[in-house]
């Protein structure tokens, strides 16, 4: 009885960590889309030039981040005085602003390559996963991926980049533009900063 009892444990416990290896899996491969193509346009940034990069990277980024989650957390109280439409509008606004920024900041490549670090299951349905992007006589820059399910989906929610969290930025730079000046100042804001990327890199690449 006691024997038995015991392989019942163990099987629980084997299944509890099937359940966590296969969420963290899925998690990783999100997260692997997403550096790999960074990568591969890093690579041929100069070639691709800054709207190449944008093209390439437009469906990814778009595939692996949950924009809606990400844009309800960084306006905070205000989403919910939004109505729909300046809901949509501001979630499109914050795609085209990541993938812009993505564009703009990886354009170059100079060996730098992702390498995975670590794995943490926050939650049932949340994974942290630790990265380090290396490269030859620098010093390694740490990343940790926020990944939620969706759906039975994996995508990101939030970047913390040597300690900074992008959300937690978000949040505070785009409430306060609101508190200040209203929503309509802070998604002109965000279309000035996808301009001001779209033609600093007209030239350069």
């Amino acid at each position: 009885m006691f024997l038995q009892f015991l392989l019942g444990l163990f099987l629980i416990a084997a299944s509890t960590l099937s359940v966590a290896g296969d969420a963290v899996a899925d998690a990783k491969q999100t997260v692997d889309l997403l550096n790999n193509t960074l990568i591969d346009v890093m690579k041929d940034a100069k070639k691709l030039g800054y709207q190449g990069r944008y093209k390439k990277l437009e469906p990814v980024v778009k595939q692996v981040f949950e924009f809606e989650a990400v844009s309800q957390i960084a306006l905070g109280n205000h989403w919910k005085k939004l109505d729909r439409q300046q809901k949509t509008a501001f979630i499109e606004k914050l795609t085209d602003l990541s993938i812009a920024t993505y564009a703009a900041q990886f354009n170059s490549h100079s060996g730098e390559e992702f390498k995975y670090d670590s794995a943490q299951e926050v939650k049932s349905d949340r994974v942290l996963l630790r990265y380090y992007l290396v490269a030859p006589n620098e010093k390694p820059i740490k990343f940790e991926y926020v990944v939620n399910q969706f759906g039975g989906q994996w995508h990101i929610i939030n970047i913390v980049v040597d300690g900074i969290s992008d959300l937690a930025l978000k949040k505070a730079q785009y409430t306060s533009v609101i508190d200040r000046e209203g929503f309509d100042s802070l998604l002109n804001k965000l279309s000035q900063k996808i301009a001001d990327y779209s033609s600093n890199n007209s030239t350069s690449g």
